[in-house]
Order: structure tokens, then sequence, then C-alpha cells
């Protein structure tokens, strides 16, 4: 994985020593989708890298984790209207393909306190053996902004599988904030789900900064599922623990066209 680790480190470094100004929120915080859809004739390419060994399971011998496996998540999303876009993710774990589609509702002003959307599409597991691989999920994405870099995000969410669950739903809760340095802190929770007594609360913390047409996030989380029939119950069929860290990054590159 020493591909993996060189990217990491120069996310740190970029994220570390770029003196831009912070960015608000993109089209996605960590794994859960914002809100905002990609502008209009516009292209992004999408990198995800989660490390498979907890940071506290490792040693200075692995570098924490940064010499084991990972799960990486490849996808391309386009701003078909400026309301609207089509994302295309396949994560590594399971061969798990996710096409989903954004319409930006209403969005935040004066008159209207929050920003309104509706996500809908399917997850797909082409592995063989999967029990029910095809997932459809419809997701209500709401977010409110206080202020500059500040904002709360909220996704209802319902997925029809998930590895253990059927017809789930579950809310996760998105909060960013600016800090000194011209960088945003993103902090993101996936409840563990009521229905089912195995599941864990999913979290990540990821400071992000733009660096002209790139964002960058350093992620610290315990979850290592990217689609939504993955994080929604809980179960993830990759495991974690509530108390698990690992180290991962997000690299997203905007294209216009």
């Amino acid at each position: 994985m020493r591909g993996g680790r060189v990217l990491f480190v120069l996310c740190v470094l970029l994220v570390l020593a770029t003196p831009l100004a912070a960015q608000e929120p993109g089209t996605r915080l960590v794994n859960v989708a914002t809100p905002y859809p990609v502008e209009a004739r516009t292209l992004e390419v999408i990198f995800l890298h989660r490390f498979h060994l907890p940071v506290q399971d490792g040693s200075s011998h692995d570098l924490w984790g940064l010499d084991s496996g990972a799960d990486v998540g490849l996808g391309i999303a386009v701003g078909i209207t400026p309301r609207l876009d089509a994302a295309l993710l396949r994560s590594s774990f399971q061969e798990d393909f996710e096409l989903a589609g954004k319409l930006l509702v209403l969005e935040q002003s004066q008159r209207i306190p929050a920003t309104v959307t509706l996500r809908a599409g399917v997850d797909r597991l082409e592995r063989e053996g999967i029990e029910d691989p095809t997932r459809p999920f419809a997701q209500l994405l709401l977010a409110r902004r206080f202020g500059k870099g500040f904002n709360l995000l909220l996704a209802p969410s319902w997925v029809r599988d998930t590895p253990r669950l059927r017809n789930a739903f579950n809310v996760p809760v998105g909060l960013t904030f600016a800090i000194p340095g011209n960088q945003l802190v993103e902090l993101e929770v996936i409840p563990e789900n009521r229905d089912l007594d195995e599941s864990e609360t999913a979290w990540h913390l990821a400071l992000s900064k733009q660096v002209g047409g790139h964002i960058f996030k350093i992620i610290l989380g315990n979850s290592r599922a990217f689609t939504v029939d993955q994080y929604l119950g809980g179960d993830s069929a990759a495991g974690f623990e509530t108390g698990d860290v690992r180290l991962g990054f997000n690299l997203i590159r905007v294209f216009d066209y």
C-alpha cells in the first residue's frame, strides 16, 4: 500500500501548509452526501481511501495502520443543471457500486431557513454470494448555514437492504466549522440503528482544505463504509467498533467543461 501511504502524506502536507481560505462544505462530507449538488457543466473525480488497521492496533512497525491494506472508493459526479447532478461510485469492498441523482429543491435564503435536496439511487454489489445485492435508497438532505464555515447537516435516509437489516432508516448528522489556519473541520456521525442490537455508531472527523481545483480531507474515523447500504445500518460487513480509530483521506478534483 505504498501508493496510498504516499498520497496520505501528501494530503497532510497540503492541508497543513497551504494558506487558502476555508471553503464551505462540498458535495459530500466524509461519506454522507451534502445537499449541495455539483455545479452545472462541472465534473468531479472522487478518490476515497480508508486504511484497514485501527491506529490503536498498530505500532511504529506498521506506521499505525499506514502499511495495512485499505478500502478504496473511485467515483465521478457530473453537474447536469444548477440543481441536478448524477454520480457513480465504486467501493473496492465487495465491489459495491452506487449510482445516485441529487435534486436541489430549496436554497437557504432570508425567507427559507435551510437548504433542502432530494437524493435517490441504488447500491449494487457485484461480489458473488451476496444476498439481496440490489439495494435502492432515498435521502432527504438538509443543511442550515449559521455563518462562514459553520453548518449543521441532517440526512434522513432509507435503504431497502443493509448487511443485516431490511428497510433500514437512520439520520446521519454533520457539523462543519472553520478554525484558525483557514481550514474547515467536518464532523460526521451515523447513529447506531435501533432496529439492530449489534449496530454501532459510525463517526468521522475530517480536516478539509480546498487547494485550487482539489479538495483534500485528512480523516480519523471508525468505519470503512463508503456507500449508503454499508453505513446506514451501523452493520457494515467490513466490521468495526465504535472505539476504533482509522486513518484515511478523501481527494476530490473538480473540472469545468
